[in-house]
């Protein structure tokens, strides 16, 4: 905790929050165990207050306007808004589970994607468009084999081990080859990203990416994030062979950032961030969720919900890329999850996948290839403004 906040501050909250009704939050207890008691150095026992549903922080909002807008790239699906605004009402998430439909049909199988308006209830409304940048700006792949061939696998059980780290850097040192000026990789954890930083360290590959461009980490507190940003942004964008930064996605500089231009040429998604399912908060959140869908037959699953953090994670990360519309990236997803299972295809914008073919599973060096053409074709018409 804090030393600029008050202990007592904290109980005051609590206080409140025990006010809400059962259905808007629950308290849970946190028993430690002995892996636990080891990495945090405490065996205490923590009360944690666990917010549930949502609609009700909106009452006051909702009561003295006559319209709220929710604004983001990465609001859908829809039916997962709706269930964490109107989850009790099995009327509105049946509507909004309908108007997800519709919006598939209206814009993302259409081939023009002009925009979609879909009126789901009186209490909610939805509009989808497209992205202000043409398709001709985004390259999508997906990298489902490193350069050596080795299979792309970053699930927790195997992304750890030397031979996908070792993969990993030769992935990277390739493509350092054809992306100008600023790279950006996301990884799925600050834990995996100390380890590959480790392995790295003690095989030589730190110091042969280095070479290609200049080495730039997220940094742990977040008093140092604008003079990391800074010193990032000056060699991607005046330096000849550029910059590449290492973040996290979930992390500070995953949502809200903004790399645009030379600073972010190429984003490349290593893994997926699923959340850790056996957090208490997301468990109650996950239970929850399947009572509700239980008792009124329609909603989201708790899975259903657990995907979607997931994807939103990943959406927030790519999106950091394209700032305006004359912005063009590389956009590069390594797992091989990414050509493989449609529910994650699924969960991936619109406009990133316009123009690709259904999970697309191309080879590296085809990827390598596609990207270099792409980089010299814009290099070619660049204007002042990107």
């Amino acid at each position: 905790m804090s030393k600029h906040i008050s202990a007592l501050s904290i109980v005051e909250t609590f206080l409140e929050r025990l006010t809400c009704t059962s259905q808007e939050g629950k308290v849970i207890v946190e028993w430690p165990n002995d892996e636990a008691s080891t990495s945090s150095g405490t065996k205490h026992s923590l009360f944690r207050f666990v917010q549930i549903h949502s609609a009700s922080l909106l009452d006051n909002m909702v009561e003295d306007a006559y319209a709220i807008i929710l604004a983001g790239g990465t609001l859908r699906p829809f039916d997962h808004v709706a269930a964490e605004l109107f989850g009790q009402n099995a009327d509105v998430m049946k509507a909004a589970s309908n108007g997800e439909i519709e919006t598939t049909q209206q814009y993302d199988n259409a081939s023009l994607r002009p925009s979609s308006y879909v009126h789901i209830t009186p209490q909610l409304t939805t509009f989808t468009c497209g992205h202000v940048i043409p398709p001709s700006n985004v390259i999508t792949s997906c990298l489902s084999y490193g350069p050596t061939g080795n299979k792309l696998d970053f699930r927790h059980s195997s992304r750890s081990s030397d031979n996908m780290i070792d993969e990993l850097g030769r992935t990277l040192l390739n493509l350092c080859n054809v992306i100008p000026s600023g790279f950006v990789v996301f990884l799925p954890s600050y834990n995996y990203e100390r380890v590959i930083f480790q392995r790295w360290r003690s095989t030589g590959m730190i110091s042969q990416i280095n070479k290609k461009k200049s080495i730039h980490r997220e940094p742990k507190s977040s008093r140092d994030l604008d003079l990391a940003l800074s010193r990032y942004s000056s060699e991607a964008c005046s330096s000849k062979s550029g910059a590449i930064l290492f973040s996290v996605m979930g992390g500070k500089m995953s949502e809200g950032i903004n790399f645009a231009n030379d600073m972010a040429r190429a984003v490349l998604v290593v893994g997926l961030p699923y959340p850790d399912i056996t957090d208490p908060v997301l468990k109650e959140k996950m239970s929850s969720l399947d009572r509700n869908y239980r008792s009124l037959g329609t909603g989201i699953t708790g899975q259903s919900y657990y995907q979607n953090l997931c994807m939103r994670s990943v959406n927030q990360s790519i999106g950091r890329a394209i700032r305006h519309a004359n912005d063009y990236a590389a956009i590069m997803l390594a797992d091989f999850r990414y050509s493989s299972d449609a529910r994650i295809w699924k969960g991936l914008p619109t406009w990133l996948k316009s123009g690709v073919p259904n999970q697309s599973n191309s080879s590296f060096g085809t990827v390598l290839k596609d990207a270099r053409s792409f980089f010299e074709e814009k290099r070619c018409h660049s204007t002042p403004d990107n």
